[in-house]
């Protein structure tokens, strides 16, 4: 029986915790985790400590945690003399250093939502729902000096729902991860599964600028769905009433016919003209500093009538 791998992780996001959970429930011991630092969050921008570190304070307190504000030579040598023989990333959200690369035997095996080389980068879910892909996955990469660019040792593909959201979508990817980490680990070290270079074109996913957030009325009906789907739960799909901000959370697709960005508002229903001749059906949405509500709802309290135009700054 080969002995147990001793293991590093690093993750930060709700993501990494499927991940962080099947190696805690292993015969492989964790030796640390390390995440972020604590950030500003909510209205009150009080500091909150990430996903990662507060499912280990929950469920296995003895694994030490270390929060670095920079990965300093100083703490890459305290990694070094734990002598890990993998180290494991997952959405940990900040660059890995080449002299921390080197440390274990066999790498730094990072978990990439995607199937590589499409969509390296920073947001490859909701990228993957912008451009109406109908599949995506998890890679699992070995890290190198490039952005995304390493060897890939296994590759889990999952189809995309025509409902899916980002959230509903990276929770099943999250999942998927957490479901194979220990077979691909235990796969590599044993000789299993090999290091293959990347092959086809990258596509790379940058990071969702505010901009994009905008929904632009002149586009296709269909397009501008996917960007509601897209940027939920965070950042949200925005327009604007009058000046005031308005988060569209849920749409659907209509075949009303209604001119691009004009509003038609029928009992409690909210329908908005698309580029292409086709319509968005609100369904639910989240006025600026107010709760998220539904379409009825919404007009029961707000002054909206056909004819008013939905725009972007």
């Amino acid at each position: 029986m080969k002995p147990h791998l001793r293991i590093v992780f690093f993750g930060t996001s709700s993501f990494a915790v499927p991940v962080l959970g099947s190696l805690l429930g292993s015969v492989h011991p964790v030796l640390c985790v390390v995440t972020r630092p604590p950030m500003p969050a909510g209205r009150g921008r009080s500091l909150t400590q990430p996903p990662v570190y507060l499912h280990i304070r929950e469920n296995a307190p003895r694994v030490d945690v270390h929060q670095p504000a920079k990965l300093t030579e100083e703490f890459i040598g305290i990694l070094a003399e734990m002598e890990p023989d993998v180290m494991v990333t997952a959405s940990y959200g900040a660059w890995l250093p080449e002299g921390l690369l080197g440390i274990p035997r066999l790498g730094v095996l990072n978990v990439h939502p995607s199937l590589l080389p499409l969509y390296r980068g920073a947001s490859p879910v909701i990228r993957a729902i912008l451009d109406g892909r109908e599949e995506t996955g998890v890679s699992f990469m070995l890290t190198d000096s490039g952005w995304d660019t390493g060897p890939v040792v296994a590759v889990y593909r999952e189809s995309i729902h025509p409902d899916d959201t980002a959230g509903t979508l990276e929770d099943r990817l999250a999942r998927l991860a957490g479901d194979m980490i220990l077979p691909t680990l235990e796969g590599y070290d044993g000789g299993s599964l090999e290091p293959e270079p990347q092959k086809g074109e990258p596509l790379y996913a940058k990071k969702i600028s505010a901009g994009e957030t905008w929904l632009d009325w002149k586009c296709t009906a269909r397009s501008l769905e996917r960007k509601v789907r897209a940027f939920q739960p965070s950042p949200g799909a925005r327009t604007s009433h009058g000046g005031r901000l308005l988060k569209v959370i849920a749409a659907c697709i209509s075949n009303a016919s209604v001119p691009p960005g004009e509003v038609a508002v029928e009992g409690g229903s909210l329908t908005v003209g698309c580029g292409d001749g086709e319509s968005l059906r609100i369904i639910s949405l989240q006025p600026a500093s107010r709760g998220v509500m539904t379409a009825e709802e919404f007009l029961r309290g707000y002054r909206m009538r056909t004819g008013d135009r939905l725009e972007r700054p």
